[in-house]
């Protein structure tokens, strides 16, 4: 970014992101939940995005938009791919989902794997933290993100609406450009949406590389969707179809990796009310996929091509009181999916993965004291070409408490044990991945991976002060994990070696391995109003979160966030202006897997000042500009697989304008 960008950026900016407060003051009712709870009615963990707060905060991938929320990082690959972190769980432990349904694509599979699913796109963000293993599969050990979009309406607009929002990031040239569009007759009502973004390599700090940016993560993406529903006294029908086109380059350490990613997923959404006195809703949801991408050698030959079908249906039966169950939720999901690697590099065999799963989830209140059972017993099977099937049936079960102890003050308690069946990639992996710069190596002699979890929370709010604090304590055993053995896969000999001479070319070795470890940590953040009147308010956050991932007889998880902690100044004035300030200070990592590099720790000051123009009722524009990383700070992200090699984006601006009429 030049100096006059810069100059412009620090007179500026006062502010990041600080809308939060406001959206909290609406009691959002999170919809990921299958019994529609407020936040503060839940025992567990729940980060909320939606409305000016997500705008933003939205960025390329979901990692990036989340990574400034409590107890979440990013596990980025390039500026193209950040795959969420939760409490230090990440890939398949961390499930994205697309209104409440499996992404189906190929994300889980490796790191270097962009989701399919578009944050730019969503309405709002609900982040399940913890164990949803009961809700969404046993999978989600580490938690769930949920985007949530209007792709298939649930109510008729009373007239047509339009969104345009155009970007602009210094940092990578990027553009990015959004068009939504709702409407209706009658009881019938429809959506389209779709974007356009492009971006050259991504800027870094001179000193970082040598460079001054990191080579090969220039992309260009786009998507469009189409969407309809009948919306009726009795309930509601809708269909959606949606297309995504992304192509993305890997930074590179010896190869030159472009990946070509084409998905076309549909969508079937279903709700019925009041089948029966007892029955408060049967909501009934489906998802076809169909998604393939291409891993381009030197940005033209195909080294390796997934294609990945997938099917996922899911249903919920919602009933109101019945005995001393207040009320609670019967549900059955079942997930299909077909993958194929093509190519002399394809380290996993073609694949057949069906999940069958029956759940519930039952509320029962005494007094100020609201108890939640849940249980889920999933059965996973998997046919691998040239392997014998595997079979694995995980249980998983939770028991909380949420004790509202005071007007302002709730309290809860929860226990939950989890299991996990092993993936296709953990069990059957061998062979060379270029695009990840390694060679992979499964176990299919893996057993169930399991979880005992235990979470105490306190949320509180009153005049002068709210706050937010979760424990957490996790015992794993079996603990399933890629860890770097140390050895080399020599590219001229194709034979393993345990030392790379400099004149050869050599990808170091990672085997899934299984080891007993446990997780522990914290998430706190303190508001504290500063000033105040009618037309003025100025606060302040207080924030941290830590979490700290041990291995049996010694050493630790590899890949693990560093501790954080910061402050945020916002403030908000006439309804209109809203500013801020972010400085979170990340300590450095020293905690290290087997033979994992040590990541130094910074400091990362953000800003963004926002204000809006409402022309008529229906006719009103958002404009904002964001500061990123405005010290310019070389950043190793110790959860990246490409931390020694590509650093996070140096000092860059966003400006964005956001038209609704």
């Amino acid at each position: 970014m030049c100096r006059k960008h810069t100059l412009f950026m620090v007179i500026m900016m006062t502010s990041l992101s600080a809308i939060a407060e406001q959206v909290q003051e609406l009691t959002p009712i999170i919809v990921s939940t299958p019994l529609h709870q407020q936040g503060f009615e839940t025992a567990q963990a729940v980060t909320l995005l939606a409305g000016d707060e997500l705008t933003l905060k939205q960025a390329t991938t979901i990692g990036e938009t989340l990574k400034d929320e409590l107890g979440i990082h990013s596990m980025s690959f390039g500026s193209s791919v950040g795959q969420p972190i939760i409490r230090g769980q990440s890939g398949v432990r961390v499930q994205v989902l697309q209104n409440g349904l499996s992404s189906l694509d190929a994300a889980g599979v490796s790191p270097d794997h962009a989701n399919s699913t578009e944050a730019i796109l969503a309405e709002r963000i609900e982040v399940l933290r913890g164990p949803a293993s009961l809700l969404y599969g046993s999978g989600a050990v580490g938690g769930i993100v949920n985007v949530i979009d209007n792709r298939i309406p649930t109510v008729v607009p009373e007239s047509a609406e339009f969104v345009f929002e155009q970007r602009y990031n210094s940092v990578s040239d990027q553009w990015n450009s959004v068009l939504k569009h709702d409407a209706g007759l009658g009881k019938f009502a429809w959506h389209m949406d779709g974007y356009f973004r492009t971006n050259d390599d991504y800027q870094v700090p001179t000193a970082s590389n040598g460079l001054g940016y990191v080579e090969n993560t220039d992309a260009q993406s786009w998507s469009g969707t189409l969407g309809g529903s009948w919306i009726d006294d009795w309930g509601m029908l809708g269909f959606s179809y949606n297309h995504l086109d992304n192509n993305y380059g890997v930074p590179p350490v010896d190869e030159l990796v472009r990946i070509d990613l084409k998905q076309n997923r549909y969508d079937v959404r279903a709700e019925f009310y009041q089948l029966a006195t007892w029955i408060d809703t049967l909501k009934v949801r489906f998802a076809y996929n169909d998604y393939q991408h291409a891993e381009l050698e030197d940005g033209i030959t195909v080294g390796t091509q997934f294609d990945v079908q997938g099917v996922e249906g899911r249903a919920e039966l919602v009933h109101k009181e019945i005995g001393f169950i207040g009320h609670g939720v019967i549900g059955f999901q079942a997930t299909y999916k077909d993958s194929i690697a093509i190519g002399e590099e394809a380290f996993v065999p073609p694949s057949k993965t069906q999940n069958y799963a029956g759940f519930l989830l039952e509320r029962v209140d005494i007094g100020d004291v609201s108890y939640e059972f849940g249980l889920r017993v999933e059965n996973q099977m998997i046919e691998a070409e040239s392997y014998r099937s595997t079979s694995h049936t995980p249980v998983n079960t939770s028991l909380s408490a949420l004790w509202d102890a005071h007007e302002h003050l709730f309290v809860s308690f929860g226990f939950t044990f989890a299991q996990r069946a092993p993936e296709v990639a953990e069990l059957f992996s061998d062979g060379v991945h270029f695009a990840a710069q390694s060679y992979e190596l499964g176990d299919e002699n893996l057993e169930l991976e399991s979880s005992y979890n235990l979470e105490l929370s306190f949320k509180t709010q009153f005049d002068w002060m709210s706050a937010e604090l979760n424990v957490f304590h996790s015992w794993n055993r079996d603990y399933i994990m890629q860890e770097n053995t140390g050895n080399w896969f020599n590219m001229g000999s194709e034979s393993f070696v345990a030392a790379c001479a400099g004149n050869e070319e050599c990808l170091p070795v990672y085997q899934a391995t299984q080891q007993n470890a446990r997780f522990y940590g914290y998430e706190i953040e303190v508001n504290f109003p500063l000033w105040g009147n009618d037309d003025n308010q100025f606060d302040i956050d207080l924030f941290s979160d830590f979490v700290r991932a041990e291995l049996d007889g010694g050493g630790n998880v590899p890949r693990m966030p560093p501790l954080r902690y910061g402050l945020q100044l916002n403030y908000f004035g006439y309804d209109a202006f809203t500013a801020g300030l972010r400085v979170t200070r990340a300590e450095a990592q020293n905690h290290l897997g087997e033979n994992e590099t040590r990541t130094p720790g910074y400091i990362l000051l953000d800003a963004n000042i926002s204000y809006r123009l409402q022309f008529t009722e229906n006719y009103e524009a958002l404009v904002f500009v964001k500061g990123n990383n405005l010290l310019n700070q070389t950043i190793r992200n110790s959860s990246s697989f490409l931390k020694d090699y590509a650093p996070e984006s140096g000092r860059g601006a966003e400006i964005g304008l956001r038209i609704s009429f």
